[in-house]
This record gives structure tokens, sequence and C-alpha cells, in this order.
């Protein structure tokens, strides 16, 4: 579920980088817009202010020429108007001095006045009374403003005109009427500025497509328009040209990015689900891994009835054996079809995963108990003659535990659920075949207590809460006497008292700490052993167990060598006792391990003869010094006569080979009798003495009738009778 969320949020943060790419071209795009705005308004201010500037100039002009038609003409009211050829030498000289200017006078009795002089320049003549006697007018009116116009283009270039109330071009160039009356947007829009006497302002393109900006604005003369068609700047072009390309560059820039990151986020997505699907799915079968079972377990009981289901843990019996006889890659090829066997037959709704290794666990919808045996065995059925491959060697078994699963499983979370199930698989997996069990309260109830004692051993070590038993041997063919013991263990734990071995020795065998008390143990009986010599007792033997992980260590005889010498043991009181199931493998690596002990003083011994493949292959090869009968030869059978040869041989034989004979477990008196005629030498039993504590031991030895012990039968629950 974590991995789910993780992807989302990185989802999200992907999105970052588009926001803020979005972001950088939208500021791009406004400043660019700002700038461009500004710079219309740039212009707005530069045309109108070129607008005015002809507009002055042309003004100024026109008053200058104005003005000397007036004074000419006030100069000839108060002189004699009469005489015409004085006013025309006069006129001549003033038309010679200003070049370009050509006024004429004409009088009420003149013909010759044009019919358009009322739209020129002109100034009427008046005499003494005020009353106009003739008229002063420039004849070349026409031409003086084109030349003015001619000379007001901006830079050589654009289009200058005067419009008069009607709108009709005055002077200057019909071109830039005919440019803005072309289209009846802008023709009206001049109309309507001249109609209202306002100044105008606006944008257009010429024939040529280029841009144009129109300004017209008032005279001040003769109701009169100065028009102003103003190309486009070159530094204006360029700059807009500039901010296409900037704005272009940024679009493409930001387009790149975009495609790259949409490039890298598709990468990264398909990367994303590799990554789920190495997080989800197991390498090897294909299958779920754990954490998709989990995840998909948590979702099905979110939506079904929990008591429905149930949860399996399954286990290949020894497959480590698969794996080295039969290869890793033929090992692979096993989990492969057991994955498939599930994926077939796995049951309505099929969920199921591979934890790791040979552990597969699943999720089954169970209509009984005896249906889901029926569906295990099913199972084993199909895998080992169908599902396996064909060139198997070996036989596979396989174990199921199963928890059913029950309404307080709510608090609980899938690995406890799943831990039940492991919890019932171990409980089975000892036993021999193809096993199925369910998880019940006694099954946890004992997980638990050796979850405890495992907890416990380090520290129970440390405080010295092993403590050593003796239970005494006896020689029954010299007058019943002890000479010796063996030194077994009992945990005193503070909260739970006495604790038997056979409750923490296959933990300490499991975790591989039985070396731990093995050598703990030893030491334990030599520092008794001292004591009880330095306080005058006689020397007897102690047996002590050596278990197979220990005796196999590299310093296992030097460790034992230098305890025992620290502790000054005599040679031959310490014996050595080890099982026979150590023993099969490499008899001659254990006759090098008895040499080497032997020569440091030990006596060595083989325990729990006949428990297992015992064979007389062990009397002839190994070197042992002492053999111990196992407590099944003397439990009672419906032929005792039989059992009483093999044993009465099995003495016999030791005896030649000069191996001494103990039988351990012995509980009645006849059993003894017989052991004694069959010359064995001593034994080790509840017929004669139970386990002590090593302070009763040795109160046992000081008695002073202590030299004869009497046999006494023990029933089947442990009670003398």
């Amino acid at each position: 579920m974590q991995m789910m969320e993780d992807a989302k949020i990185k989802k999200r943060d992907m999105l970052i980088p588009v926001l803020l790419c979005l972001l950088f071209i939208t500021n791009c795009f406004a400043f660019l817009i700002y700038m461009t705005q500004k710079n219309e308004r740039e212009k707005v201010t530069y045309f109108y202010s070129a607008a005015q500037q002809n507009q002055l100039t042309l003004k100024s002009r026109m008053e200058d020429d104005l003005r000397i038609l007036k004074e000419l003409a006030k100069s000839f009211s108060t002189g004699n108007l009469q005489d015409k050829d004085y006013i025309r030498s006069v006129i001549n000289k003033i038309n010679k001095e200003n070049q370009g200017l050509e006024i004429v006078y004409s009088d009420k009795t003149d013909q010759k006045v044009p019919d358009d002089v009322d739209t020129y320049y002109k100034v009427d003549v008046t005499d003494e009374e005020d009353k106009s006697v003739g008229m002063l007018y420039v004849k070349n009116s026409g031409e003086i403003l084109r030349n003015i116009t001619d000379t007001m283009i901006l830079a050589g270039e654009g289009i200058f005109a005067i419009l008069d109330r009607q709108g009709k071009v005055i002077a200057g160039s019909n071109k830039a009427f005919y440019e803005v009356s072309r289209e009846n947007r802008e023709r009206s829009l001049v109309l309507d500025a001249i109609k209202k006497n306002k100044k105008i302002f606006f944008n257009m393109k010429s024939r040529g497509r280029k841009r144009q900006t129109v300004v017209m604005i008032p005279l001040g003369l003769n109701d009169w328009y100065v028009l102003n068609v103003f190309p486009e700047p070159n530094l204006h072009s360029r700059y807009m040209e500039m901010a296409v390309g900037i704005g272009i560059m940024i679009l493409l820039s930001s387009g790149l990015f975009l495609s790259f990151f949409h490039r890298q986020v598709k990468i990264i997505n398909r990367n994303q689900e590799a990554l789920l699907e190495l997080a989800y799915r197991d390498s090897l079968t294909g299958s779920r891994n754990f954490l998709s079972f989990k995840r998909e377990m948590e979702r099905l009981l979110q939506t079904e009835e929990i008591t429905t289901y149930a949860v399996w843990y399954c286990d290949i019996k020894k497959f480590k054996f698969i794996n080295d006889i039969l290869g890793y890659e033929e090992g692979d090829r096993v989990l492969k079809s057991l994955s498939r066997l599930f994926r077939d037959y796995g049951g309505s709704n099929t969920l199921f995963c591979r934890i790791a290794g040979d552990n597969f666990a699943g999720l089954y919808k169970y209509q009984s108990r005896e249906e889901m045996e029926e569906w295990f065995y099913k199972l084993v059925d199909l895998f080992q003659n169908r599902y396996l491959p064909l060139n198997q060697k070996i036989p596979m078994e396989l174990c199921i535990g199963v928890h059913c699963l029950e309404e307080e499983d709510w608090n609980l979370s899938v690995d406890q659920i799943v831990d039940k199930a492991n919890i019932a698989q171990m409980d089975v997996k000892n036993r021999p075949g193809n096993q199925f069990g369910f998880y019940n309260k006694e099954i946890r109830n004992r997980v638990l207590l050796e979850s405890e004692l495992e907890s416990e051993i380090d520290c129970a070590l440390r405080n010295r809460e092993f403590k050593i038993f003796l239970q005494p041997k006896i020689s029954i063919q010299d007058g019943n006497r002890i000479v010796g013991g063996e030194v077994l263990v009992r945990w005193e734990n503070p909260r739970k008292g006495t604790i038997p071995p056979g409750q923490f020795v296959p933990l300490m065998e499991r975790d591989g700490k039985i070396i731990l008390l093995d050598r703990y143990m030893f030491e334990m009986a030599c520092q008794w052993l001292q004591n009880y010599l330095k306080s005058g007792g006689k020397p007897i033997n102690l047996a002590i167990n050596v278990s197979k992980i220990g005796m196999l260590r590299e310093d296992f005889v030097d460790f034992y060598a230098k305890i025992k010498e620290k502790y000054q043991i005599p040679d031959g009181l310490l014996e050595l006792e080890f099982t026979e199931t150590v023993l099969l493998n490499d008899d001659v690596m254990f006759n090098s391990l008895v040499t080497s002990l032997k020569s440091k003083g030990f006596i060595c011994a083989l325990d729990d003869f006949g428990s297992g493949y015992s064979s007389l292959n062990l009397l002839k090869n190994l070197k042992i010094d002492v053999l111990k009968l196992d407590i099944m030869f003397f439990r009672k059978s419906r032929d005792i006569t039989r059992d009483r040869i093999v044993i009465s041989n099995v003495i016999n034989m030791a005896k030649e080979l000069q191996i001494k004979t103990i039988a351990e477990g012995v509980e009645y008196v006849e059993t003894v009798d017989f052991l004694k005629a069959s010359g064995c030498d001593m034994i080790q039993g509840y017929v004669f003495a139970r386990p002590m504590s090593a302070e009763m031991f040795e109160k046992t030895l000081s008695r002073k009738d202590g030299d004869q012990l009497t046999p006494v039968d023990i029933g089947e629950e442990g009670v003398e009778i």
C-alpha cells in the first residue's frame, strides 16, 4: 500500500515542473504583451507629437502669409486706392522679395478674380469708411500649400494632407485621403472626427499590406484638418519582429522542454510500472509475492465474510536436499510447478503467493474442514503425478498448515494470521509423509512457550540457571554399588520453576546454542567433581553427553582437555557419551576423534545403542570404551525370549571386544536379574535411583549403607510398587 501511495505522490510531484514551465511561459508572454503595449503607447505619443509639429508648422506658415496680406491691405487702406499702378508696383516689389509668393490685387470692377478664391488665402481691402473696395489674395496658394505639405513628411516617408470641413483635400496628397477613405471603417472614423471637431488616431494597412498609422488633428485655421499617414517606424517594426521572434523562441524552448519532460515522464512511468511489478511479483514463479498477497487479502476481507476463509501455509519437505541432489535449476522447476498447481487448483477466488524459498501461502474459501483436507490430498496427488518434473529422482512431500479465520482475527495483521498457519505447518512438518494440520490454541501455547524459552536461554546461561542433576550408575556385578553417574541438565527458571530438558534442548539444538550448553554442563560437572574429590570422596566416573554439532567443532578436543586440566580431574573419571546417530556418516573421523580424546585421559561411550539403525559394524569398527544399551530394549514385549537372546548376545560380543556395557532405563527387578546373568556391567534406571541434584547425589554416595543399593520395581506411571 505504501508503494502505491508513493507512486501517487511522485505523479503529483511531476506536475510541478509542468506548472512551473506554464507559469514561465505565461510570465514571458505577459511581459512581451506589456512591452508591446508600452511600445504602442510610446508610438502613439510619438506620432501625436509629429502630427502636432506638422500642424504647428503649417499653421505658422499660413499665418505668416496671411499676416503679409493683412499688413499690405492695411497700408493700401490708408493710401491712394485709386492709384492702381502704385498698388501693383508695391505688390510686384513684395512678390520679388518673397519668392514663391504671388500676391494679386483685385478691385470690385476686376473680372479676373478666380471663382475659388474663397478657398485660398484672401484679405479684403477697405477704404477709410471701412468699405470693401477690393481684395488681396495669393494666386498660387495651392502650390504654396503643396510645397509646405511636401516638406512635412516623416523622415521623407508617409502621406500628408489638409482637409476642409467636408473632408475634401485642400492641399497635400490625394493619396492620403484615398488610403484612408478606401475602407468604409476608416472613412467613417475620419468623417466622424471632423464632424465632432476632435483628433483621431488609428492603425491600418496600406495596399501593400504595410502597417500605417493615421493621425488627424484640427489645424486651427479655416476649420481645416491636418491628416497624417505615417508608415510604421523601422525601430518599431524591428522591435515587433524581435518580440515575435522571442515569443517563438519561448514557445519552441518550452515545447522542447515539455516534449522532453513528457518523454521523461513516460520513461519514469514505465520504470514505475516495472518497479511495481518487481515489488508485487515473484521473479521466479511469476505469482504474487507476499507484499502483493497481503495487500489483496486486506482488500478481499473488507468485502467478504471473514469466517468463510482459511489461510494456508505450504512447505516442501527437505527441499534443501532437492537443490543439493538435483541442482538449483531443477529446484526452481519444482517451485514453478507448485506455483502452477496452486494457480490451477487453488480453489474459488484463488489467491496465493510465494513467500520465500519453498514456502507458499494462500487464502482458501472453504465449506468445511473435511473439504479442505480433501483439497490438500488432491493437491498432493496432482503435484506428485502431474506437476513434478519428469526426471524426479527423489520423492517430494508437502506439508500444509491451515488457520481458519475467526472474528477475533479482524484485529490481527496479515502477517500475524499467516504466522498462525505457519505454526500449524511447523507442527506437522516433522511427521512422516505428506501432512496437513489445523492451527489450534494448544499448538499456539506450545509455540508461545517455546518462544518464551528461546528468548530466555541466553540470560539463563549468563545467570547459571542450568543445574546439573546426576543419575547413579550401579555396578550389578559388584554388589549393586554406585560406581558413577550420568550428568543431566535441569533448568531452574525463576518464573516457571524446573523445566525438563525435553522442552528446551530441542530448541537449543535448533538454534545452535546446544554447544554453549554442552560446554557449560561439562565445566559445571568438572567443578563439582573437583570439589567432591577434594572433600575426600572416593573416585567415581561421570558421563557427560556431547551433541553432534559440538563434536564437529574444530576446537572440541582442545576445549574439553583444557577444562579437564583446569579442574585437575584425574584420567579415567570423565566419560563423554556420543549418540549412535551422529556416527553413521564417518566412523573413520570418529575413531580419530576417540583416539585423541583417549590420549587426553577421557573415556568414550556410545549412547542409545539400539534406538536407531544400529549395526554390528559399529561394534566392530568403533574404538569405544562403553556401550550403553537403549531403554527401548527393556520395554516389555510379547516375545521376551527373543528380546533377551538379542540383548545377551550383544552384551557377550561387547565383552569379547573389551567394551563395558551399561543398560539405561531399567525399571524392573526381573530385568536386573536377567542383565546380571547376561554379564552386563552396569545399570542406570529408576529401578535403582532417579536423577537427583548434585547435593543429593553426594549425600547418597556418603551414606554408610550406600555401598549397596536394592532394586525396586517401578509401575507404568513411574511409581514404585
